[in-house]
């Protein structure tokens, strides 16, 4: 039968040899037995970490059983928004230099019109990418969402591109090897988003993504055979140092993951760590991260264990794995 263990009772361990050093000075006063305890401490100190290598090491990890049917997929290079460098944010023609810069995910963002049309847009007004108005794109219908041009704030060349629909997206990623990642950024359209993937047969190869712990859980209920994951970010300005953040937030991690029943974490990379990436990989949460432009970071990040990066730059990351790849040979 399995034994299950949880982060208190490691740590209650780790105490063991500091306790029996303290109980041994202040109950032994003969020497030679104060030597003895101090020794078995020492003892008890060097063989726990193969202790814990040995509890990791099982099929279990210390999220839980219940999670060990949670479905991953690895998508190292995502195109954050498509190739969005090099073209309009979340448009067809991004997500198609994507495909050809051998992006193996595809990142969209995901709302839903006044008529029910689920279509593409980061963000849920009309202002930064679709002709500087304020209007709120929920509350109107997608004929008058397909009037605004999605092009022309990155440039003359391109415009006329339009804001595409889920299943338009969906239709152009089938049978290519770059998979959806779909950020939901509403409530209540789980269901919807759901039924789009699963009319184009893609339930098995995409993953959703969401910063909203509902919308997780919703997802969870309504398709476990779907992969899930939770996106994350926090300033770390002042708080602490990177032992000291790494520490905290693996422990925040933890829990999370088990309260959304979920095995991904998908963070700003400025939240992580070598020791946070091992800490969280230990406990059997796969590391994603987002939004990585840099070939230094990018490089970091791979040597650290990190096994997705969401980036503008896909064709940049391609050749950065086509690289190490060689090298590795």
């Amino acid at each position: 039968m399995m034994m299950r263990y949880d982060i208190t009772s490691l740590s209650n361990f780790v105490l063991v040899d500091m306790e029996i050093k303290i109980g041994a000075f202040n109950i032994f006063e003969n020497r030679k037995l104060m030597t003895m305890a101090y020794n078995f401490g020492r003892w008890v100190r060097m063989i726990f970490p193969f202790f814990l290598l040995f509890l990791l090491s099982g099929e279990e990890s210390l999220l839980g059983e219940e999670h060990s049917t949670t479905p991953v997929l690895t998508r190292i290079n995502v195109a954050h928004r498509g190739a969005s460098f090099l073209a309009p944010e979340n448009t067809l023609m991004a997500y198609r230099i994507a495909i050809s810069a051998g992006a193996d995910g595809a990142e969209c963002d995901v709302y839903r019109s006044s008529d029910g049309i689920i279509f593409l847009s980061h963000d849920q007004t009309a202002k930064r990418t679709l002709g500087g108005s304020d209007q709120d794109l929920t509350q109107i219908t997608y004929a008058q969402i397909q009037k605004l041009d999605a092009g022309q704030w990155k440039g003359k060349q391109f415009q006329g591109e339009k804001v595409p629909t889920l299943d338009g997206y969906l239709e152009l990623l089938k049978d290519t090897k770059c998979y959806p990642v779909i950020e939901i950024k509403m409530e209540e359209i789980e269901q919807p988003v759901l039924e789009s993937i699963r009319k184009h047969d893609l339930l098995e190869v995409t993953t959703i993504i969401a910063f909203s712990e509902k919308i997780v859980k919703k997802i969870r209920q309504l398709e476990t055979d779907i992969c899930v994951a939770w996106l994350y970010s926090e300033n770390l300005k002042d708080k602490g140092t990177a032992e000291e953040n790494a520490e905290r937030l693996t422990e925040f991690f933890i829990s999370k993951c088990k309260e959304l029943d979920t095995t991904i974490l998908d963070v700003n990379h400025g939240l992580l760590s070598a020791d946070l990436v091992k800490n969280l990989q230990n406990a059997g949460i796969h590391v994603w991260c987002w939004t990585v432009n840099d070939i230094n970071r990018m490089n970091t990040l791979l040597d650290w264990g990190v096994e997705s990066i969401t980036t503008d730059r896909p064709e940049l990351l391609n050749e950065i794995l086509k690289t190490r790849k060689a090298t590795k040979k």
